[in-house]
């Protein structure tokens, strides 16, 4: 926001396309396991940041959830054992996004003998109820975003229609429990 350039994760089908499902930041991963600030930067001339780690293939940053939340697996969190660190979200082969490879498209798993055909969510999204392959990841500056009728600064934040949730979601506590 700062830069006046952002990125969003959206489904790729109207109507759903007219919502942003994920803000990305630049400690968001990438399909290829690596994070948005280990990719090329965004600008006029680099629209798809492509990965900077040697020997990864990945050609531009595609964003996967790697948040139990952002894909509607909340209980997750609650066990004993959970570590926020290792989750990553997997294919119907049950293989991780990391455990397939980043290029080229269907994203084949790397696991020897899965007969996997490419990478396949085994999730939905929480808030468009739409697989991965069916999200796009968009990088755009204010003006496009505005010529969109997209919002953008602080109307771009979370629940910003609803301050009072925007509150909570941004700081984790809610006012609420203060005023009793």
């Amino acid at each position: 926001m700062k830069t006046g350039n952002y990125v969003a994760w959206r489904p790729i089908d109207k109507p759903w396309n007219q919502q942003d499902c994920q803000r990305v930041c630049c400690n968001s991963r990438c399909f290829c396991g690596h994070l948005l600030n280990e990719h090329d930067s965004f600008s006029a001339k680099i629209i798809v940041p492509k990965c900077n780690h040697t020997g990864c293939l990945c050609k531009g940053f595609k964003f996967i959830p790697s948040r139990p939340e952002e894909v509607g697996e909340f209980w997750i969190t609650k066990r004993s054992d959970f570590d926020r660190s290792a989750y990553r979200v997997k294919c119907k082969c049950k293989h991780t996004h990391e455990e397939h490879a980043s290029y080229p498209v269907p994203y084949q798993c790397k696991v020897k003998g899965c007969r996997c055909s490419g990478f396949s969510s085994a999730f939905l999204c929480a808030a468009c109820d739409k697989h991965w392959h069916e999200h796009e990841t968009v990088f755009e500056t204010e003006m496009e975003r505005k010529a969109d009728g997209r919002p953008v600064g602080e109307a771009w934040l979370p629940f910003a229609e609803l301050p009072e949730l925007a509150k909570i979601a941004l700081t984790g506590v809610d006012i609420q429990i203060f005023k009793h």
